[in-house]
């Protein structure tokens, strides 16, 4: 992509106001309703469930899916609110309309507000389990109601259940120890925070589940800026990557995290 595409983009975002599609993974549902409410232009938001992030696969199917249905007449750009996601965005393409999707990993780097300080705090703090807004309400897609559970345990709970139907009881209980090991890798429960929403039940949440681990407990403050770019159309060559049409999204393997790749048509 050259410079020249994005000065020609960036001079569009200022002269007029345009029509976008969002789709997004709904971990960012309230970042992103706040940045959207500020918006100049006019946004479709569509966002998917949080679990898919989980299944590389079928996100990629489900993300193909809604770009392939969006009227091409209808939207100037597709925005993408997901990181690489384990690859899950890699390969994902658009056959008419532009695709902008961040230069990041995963969501954490949206939430740190960089990929620099993304990057700081993954290499000072390794072995750190960071909660947000989104990751601490949102469950396989459901909204749940009146109540904040910690999913990764319920999550083990249900795959006990399965296994204990399935291999019996013995063979149930060393599988779950062997998906309970990633337990054993962290230290730390960091919850960022971004103002947005009910920040004293978060903090509790997270506090309680440093507690329950014997991890220690760090707060940060979020930055919600790589939202707000994003639905503003401030599409920096740094932070975002636009995907022209018939061109694919694939893994850069260096600092800015995702390239394009032209397709066969």
């Amino acid at each position: 992509m050259t410079s020249q595409f994005y000065t020609v983009r960036m001079f569009q975002m200022i002269t007029k106001q345009i029509r976008l599609k969002l789709i997004a993974c709904e971990v960012f549902t309230r970042e992103l309703s706040l940045a959207l409410a500020n918006s100049t232009h006019i946004i479709d938001a569509v966002f998917l469930p949080f679990g898919l992030h989980s299944y590389p696969n079928e996100l990629r199917i489900r993300l193909q899916s809604e770009i392939d249905s969006t009227d091409p007449e209808r939207f100037d750009y597709i925005l993408l609110g997901y990181g690489l996601c384990s690859r899950g965005t890699a390969e994902i393409t658009s056959r008419s309309t532009p695709l902008v999707i961040p230069r990041a990993h995963d969501c954490i780097t949206l939430f740190l507000g960089s990929r620099s300080r993304y990057n700081e705090e993954f290499t000072a703090h390794p072995g750190t389990y960071y909660y947000t807004s989104g990751w601490i309400e949102r469950s396989e897609g459901d909204v749940q109601q009146g109540t904040i559970t910690d999913k990764h345990e319920e999550a083990l709970k249900e795959h006990y259940e399965e296994y204990v139907r399935k291999y019996g009881e013995d063979n149930a209980k060393f599988l779950i120890e062997q998906e309970s090991l990633w337990l054993e890798n962290y230290n730390r429960a960091a919850f960022i925070k971004t103002n947005v929403g009910p920040t004293e039940i978060y903090r509790a949440f997270t506090q309680n589940i440093a507690m329950s681990r014997g991890w220690s407990y760090e707060e940060m403050d979020g930055d919600i800026s790589l939202f707000e770019q994003m639905v503003k159309g401030d599409w920096s060559e740094e932070d975002f990557l636009i995907v022209p049409p018939n061109t694919s999204i694939i893994e850069s393997f260096d600092q800015k995290i995702v390239t394009t790749e032209q397709t066969n048509t």
